[in-house]
Formats: structure tokens, sequence, C-alpha cells
């Protein structure tokens, strides 16, 4: 009677003359697992397809694949290439803050150019945002904003070029990167069947936050965005206003250093709107904050520094004030309100001049 496969005959032959055994078998089966996987970890590094950085192909012999990279002795090299390159982009009014530290530094792009078959998206784009402040990136629909975020958070590989978000390379450290970033898109992606509660304590453990502070930080921002009563509803259960709040939370929960608004308040009612520049605002401080609006008004509330984009290149950057004042504040609006259908009612009242200052920022 035969005899199936056990441990003691698991060394030797089907036949007696036969030294292939089942032991041999599950060796082979496991190198070439472990070969497969090493593989498909390299092709997918260096041939990601359409989203993703490629890594070049001797990626795995690098020093800072094995020991990691040293954030200091880069930006020492980008504080020199910066200095080498003050005078390249002549085109751009710069009014920026001269006695901003190169410390404060969040992220740094550099020469950074997207180009398609029929189209260029962005044109050596190099503009610097800034830790501690909120800086408004402005353009028209097209001008390269999106496309902007879209490299800066790894999704789009740059045509040349580069940007260090604190210090490290968007090609060469993306994955350092993205636990350090938050990204709220123009379109709130979130998960039908978690409840608000579960998004925040999903993406906080991502940024391989540990579980105490991923519970305390979940609490204060329920508390923070007022959704402690719908703490347990599903994201298909929230209005437009509520699923744009929890976005924005998602963004900076998991101690971002690096957060990137693209439209936060899109589509949301004006109560919805106040709540969100007061959590953008609470949370500024240790933080670089970038975002992107078409309300004006709520750049001008916001930002520390405005940057304006058109076909993909800057156009002017600095704060609010210093843009006004080089390019003028506006203009007067003069409306005289008289009334002739009662002549006592006329002479009582004396002309109304009615001011209205309307401040007019121009696409540079």
């Amino acid at each position: 009677m035969a005899q199936g496969i056990q441990w003691s005959n698991i060394k030797k032959g089907a036949q007696p003359n036969d030294n292939f055994s089942f032991l041999y078998c599950m060796i082979m089966m496991i190198v070439d697992s472990i070969l497969y996987m090493l593989l498909t970890i390299y092709i997918e590094n260096v041939f990601p397809g359409e989203y993703g950085i490629p890594q070049p192909w001797y990626y795995p012999l690098t020093k800072t694949y094995w020991f990691g990279y040293d954030v200091k002795k880069n930006r020492q090299r980008t504080n020199e290439i910066n200095q080498n390159q003050i005078n390249t982009n002549t085109n751009i009014e710069s009014n920026d803050n001269d006695n901003i530290h190169q410390e404060d530094i969040g992220v740094d792009i550099q020469n950074l150019s997207k180009y398609y078959r029929n189209k260029i998206a962005l044109k050596n784009l190099s503009v610097k945002f800034y830790r501690n402040m909120i800086t408004s990136f402005l353009g028209r629909n097209g001008a390269g904003k999106s496309t902007t975020w879209s490299i800066l958070t790894g999704l789009l590989p740059p045509s040349s070029g580069t940007a260090f978000i604190d210090g490290y390379n968007i090609i060469t450290d993306i994955k350092i990167i993205r636990k350090r970033l938050g990204f709220v898109p123009q379109y709130n992606i979130l998960f039908d069947r978690l409840t608000v509660k579960e998004h925040l304590e999903f993406f906080s453990a991502l940024k391989d936050s540990p579980p105490k502070l991923i519970e305390d930080e979940t609490k204060k921002m329920l508390e923070d965005l007022g959704l402690e009563n719908k703490s347990k509803n599903y994201s298909t259960q929230l209005s437009g206003g509520m699923k744009r709040k929890l976005s924005i939370a998602i963004a900076f929960i998991g101690n971002s250093t690096t957060v990137i608004l693209d439209e936060p308040t899109a589509g949301v009612d004006p109560f919805a709107r106040r709540a969100i520049w007061d959590l953008i605002l609470k949370y500024k401080l240790g933080r670089t904050i970038v975002l992107s609006t078409h309300h004006l008004d709520e750049a001008e509330l916001l930002s520390d520094r405005l940057a304006i984009i058109s076909s993909g290149e800057l156009k002017c950057i600095g704060t609010t004030m210093d843009l006004k004042h080089k390019y003028g504040e506006g203009y007067n609006l003069i409306v005289e309100l008289t009334s002739i259908s009662d002549e006592n009612e006329l002479r009582k009242q004396q002309q109304l001049a009615v001011i209205i200052h309307i401040s007019n920022f121009t696409y540079c």
C-alpha cells in the first residue's frame, strides 16, 4: 500500500533510485518565491507605470537606499545651488522676505519642468515655501497648479528638475516624504464603509504614528472639527461641508509637517468655509502649508505669501502687502445716490458718496 508524504520520508524520492525528494520541491518553491518577489519590487520601482516616480536601474546599489538620507548635508548642498541660481530667473517679479532663514524652507522647488507631447505644463519652476507660513499658489485653470501638486506628492515624475520637502528629494526619497506629507485633492477621496473616526485612525496609522498618539490626535481632531457627534457615522452620511472638513483633517493628522491643499473650500457653504479657515490657521504652527484657491478673499485672509503662476511659469511672489504696493491696491468706484421724489428730503440730505474698495489682484 502506497504511503503519502510524512516527516519521516520527506527527504526520500518517489522511486528507490530517485534522489529528487519533496523537500527539494519545497526549497525550490521558496527560493523561486523570494526571487520573484524581489524582481517584482525592482520592476515596480524602476517602471512604476503612469503614476509614480521611477527609480534609476541601479537604485539597490546606492548608499541612500541602505543607510538612509543625510538631510543636513543635502540642505547645505541645496543652499549652495540656490545661491548659484539667484540670478537665473530674472523674469520673476519677487518681493520675497530676504530675512527668512534657509533653515525655515519647508518645500524647495528647483527648476521643475513637466512636458507632455503637445503641451508644456511646467517650465523651470523654482519657488520656496516656508515653515510656519501659509502660501497661496494662484493661477488660472491650466496654469500648472495641479501638475505641481501631482509631482510633489509623487503621482507624476518630473521631466526635469526636482524638489525637496523637509530636505528630502522627491525623486529618491518619496516614501519618506509621504509619511510627513498631507494632501487634499480637489475632490474628496473617502471610504464609504469607514466612519469619521476610523478615517482619522487609518490615515494616522499609515504614517507610523504610535497607538497612543493616534488615539489622542483623533480625539483632538474630532473636537476641533466639531464632529464628535458624527464620529461613528459613515462618510456617505455626511454633508458636503463635513466631507470636506474630514478630508482636510486627514491631511493634518499623523503629525504632517507639510500640507498641500488643492482648493480646500471648493463647493462648501459659508459656515463650513469659515470652519475650514479656522482649522487651517489653528494648525499652521510648525507646518509648511500651501494652498491653491480661486477665492482671492480667502487667499488674502489666510496667506502670509502669494505665489502666482501662469502657463507653467512663476510670475511673481511676495506678501500680500508687497504685491499690493507694487501692482496697486485696485480701483475706487464712486457712486452718487440722490433722490428727486421728495424735494424736502433732498434739501435735508446731502449728496452721498460711497467709495467701494475692491482689492483687484491680477495674474501679473
